[in-house]
């Protein structure tokens, strides 16, 4: 990839499987054309279904013990502090390399830390207001934050904040389009210089995320009466964590909210996730118009996904159900065949892969834990040796303590919880994740199997959360204060 340039695609909570290419209704032509050009990664897991832990592990491919990065940067009650700066990614390592750098949109690791680690061409600022909770001076609580929310109702011309709502801007005006446009700008630049340097290019969309809120030129578009909801829409949590079903934020309370409205909110975030890929087009047609796409490697990728009606929750939180796990992959290098992959991969495979392509150095003291996926691409078989399962950690949720670790085969799931009940699914038998079966004597042997391997996993990559289980304060308390969440 030394002569290629890349452009990475990074948006933010994008469900595996809401595309024209994975059987969805929901309108993505731009990313289907991606598709059936690359490499599209069927079974591509976050590390962390949490905004900064999986980000840190992307840019490193380290797991979060190893980076320091165990909860979201800047939110709520998070003590989290930045990236370590020594903590070596693949921005470091194409500016090392001598690549035209360029990183637009969500970071979510700190101030300003592209341009810090060099980046050419950024967006002006990263998170200056990005700071850890501190008890004595912080604003924030759980009712601070609702009343945000409310106060953010008169931004809209209807809606339901945090859930839905419609803008009275033109899409242009909204973030995707905002940021498409700095990619244009970059390009174009690119294109005119005459440089034979290749570029780096990170466009990292803060959307789909919700809020959903949409242009009316989107909203006008919705047909809730059309929408299929989630067969798991109605779990009771029975035999569950208790704190699946608790309210940790705002977003997370969905009491107050019916069939219809529920309608609504999934439509509007399947309209959210069309309008992010309009504004991918005009990127990748960027690209195109501007003679470039043969010597340009795509990548696109979500950092996890979201729950958006399935067992009842909104957004993401402190499990590991599928919907927030799993997260689309697809890599177009030109020349390279289009194929199907359904190899395990991780988001740290992901940061490998792109941690190679730069040649971004490996100190001795900080080694990566992610698999490069090169040989994976264009090509549907999978390497011999490849493991077939995926390993998943939590363990801060906004300053909030859940300690999780979690195993996935192709036939069943197993998360530990040293916080409360563990989990087991049989997922050929139970796909919607609705019956916990951990515990059950005709399973114990399944059981034993995968929390062993679990555990053995642990071992080797030097995660101690064994060793201090016994120590853990009760699942949801805010480590700042000690005491229950929210």
């Amino acid at each position: 990839m030394d002569d290629h340039n890349v452009l990475f695609i990074l948006v933010d909570q994008w469900p595996a499987l809401s595309f024209g290419h994975r059987g969805s209704t929901i309108s993505t032509p731009n990313t289907d054309r991606l598709a059936a050009q690359g490499t599209v990664f069927a079974n591509a897991f976050t590390s962390c279904p949490l905004c900064s832990p999986a980000r840190a592990a992307l840019l490193t491919a380290r797991w979060p013990h190893q980076t320091g990065v165990y909860d979201n940067v800047g939110v709520g009650y998070s003590l989290q502090q930045p990236l370590p700066p020594d903590e070596v990614t693949w921005i470091d390592g194409a500016v090392g390399a001598g690549r035209h750098v360029g990183y637009f949109g969500k970071w979510h690791l700190g101030a300003d830390g592209p341009i810090l680690r060099g980046a050419h061409r950024h967006s002006e600022a990263f998170e200056k207001q990005s700071k850890p909770y501190d008890p004595a001076t912080s604003r924030y609580s759980y009712a601070s934050q609702v009343e945000r929310y409310r106060e953010r109702r008169k931004q809209l011309v209807d809606g339901n904040p945090p859930f839905w709502g419609i803008l009275d801007v033109p899409k242009e005006q909204t973030a995707p389009f905002r940021l498409a446009a700095n990619a244009e700008e970059f390009l174009a630049e690119y294109a005119t210089r005459g440089t034979d340097c290749p570029f780096f290019l990170t466009v990292s969309m803060g959307p789909p995320h919700f809020p959903h809120y949409l242009p009316r030129e989107y909203a006008a578009m919705a047909n809730a009466d059309a929408v299929e909801l989630p067969a798991s829409l109605g779990d009771a949590f029975q035999g569950k964590p208790e704190f699946h079903a608790a309210p940790w934020w705002p977003s997370m309370d969905t009491s107050a909210l019916d069939e219809a409205e529920w309608r609504t909110i999934v439509v509007f975030s399947q309209l959210h996730v069309a309008l992010v890929d309009e504004a991918i087009g005009r990127i990748l047609h960027a690209i195109e118009a501007h003679g470039l796409r043969d010597n340009t490697t795509v990548v696109f990728a979500a950092d996890h996904g979201d729950m958006c009606g399935a067992h009842n929750r909104f957004d993401k939180g402190p499990y590991f159900y599928d919907e927030v796990w799993r997260i689309p992959l697809i890599v177009r290098v030109p020349g390279t065949a289009p194929a199907w992959q359904d190899a395990f991969v991780s988001i740290l495979d992901l940061g490998e892969m792109l941690c190679r392509w730069v040649d971004a150095p490996e100190r001795p003291d900080k080694p990566r834990q992610g698999r490069d996926l090169t040989p994976l691409v264009g090509t549907s078989d999978r390497p011999e040796g490849w493991a077939r399962e995926t390993f998943g950690v939590y363990d801060l949720y906004n300053g909030m303590s859940f300690a999780i670790r979690a195993i996935r085969s192709e036939t069943h799931k197993y998360v530990w919880n040293p916080q409360a009940v563990d989990e087991l699914y049989d997922l050929r038998q139970d796909p919607q994740e609705m019956v916990n079966l951990a515990g059950r004597p005709e399973l114990a042997r399944t059981e034993a199997e995968l929390k062993k391997r679990l555990f053995e996993w642990m071992n080797d990559i030097g995660d101690d959360l064994p060793h201090r289980a016994g120590d853990l304060p009760p699942a949801g308390t805010i480590i700042a204060g000690n005491r229950m969440g929210p």
